[in-house]
């Protein structure tokens, strides 16, 4: 199974470009959030990535969150069965910003809403924040969400995907889960998947 992973991609045409041609080489599409304002690139996105699985992040609108919310994609606090014995479940939105975005939510409703997720060891979960601690370091603090590092904890996932602090990136093991954080799509890079018998290897490309 292959699987291209991005996040951040901030409305920006160029970088959808290339991920439409990448995405072609893969089976599935995961998508962190921070996607887009508009419903017009909202279209282009599902347009490009038919086979992708989508959580919205902080920073998209609510009209454009109404828009994926809607279609198959949308996997935002839900589970689906992928093949291989696996499943995507996730889970978007960031804790408080300075920046007011939309998708902001206290720490508290983050882990009531996570607890309620199906999530096992056959679980690949999205997320657009970063557990805390784990490549979360921006605007010189800690962005990453507790809730989400004791989700992680607790519920131990195969595999956790996530964005959000734009200068990090990379893998790293929390217990059996392996953490990968995202590079923001619209720095022109990405994450290419390969996921056999459980296994994962990972690798981060340029656009």
């Amino acid at each position: 199974m292959k699987i291209l992973a991005f996040s951040d991609l901030h409305h920006d045409e160029l970088a959808l470009e290339s991920l439409t041609q990448l995405a072609k080489k893969h089976d599935f599409v995961f998508i962190c959030g921070d996607i887009s304002r508009t419903e017009i690139f909202a279209d282009s996105v599902l347009h490009a990535f038919p086979n992708s699985f989508i959580i919205p992040g902080n920073w998209d609108s609510e009209h454009v969150n109404t828009i994926f919310s809607s279609t198959p994609n949308w996997v935002h606090e839900k589970r689906a069965e992928i093949g291989s014995g696996l499943n995507v479940v996730g889970f978007g939105f960031s804790p408080p910003t300075p920046f007011g975005t939309f998708g902001e939510i206290s720490e508290q409703e983050i882990f009531s809403r996570m607890s309620k997720l199906k999530i096992d060891g056959n679980t690949l979960l999205l997320l657009h924040t970063p557990p805390k601690g784990y490549f979360d370091e921006a605007l010189f603090r800690h962005i990453g969400s507790a809730s989400i590092l004791k989700i992680i904890e607790e519920k131990k996932p195969l595999a956790a995907f996530f964005g959000h602090a734009h200068e990090q990136i990379g893998t790293a093991m929390l217990g059996p889960t392996r953490l990968i954080k995202l590079p923001p799509a619209n720095s022109m890079r990405a994450c290419s998947l390969t996921i056999k018998n459980k296994k994962i290897t990972s690798e981060f490309i340029n656009l």
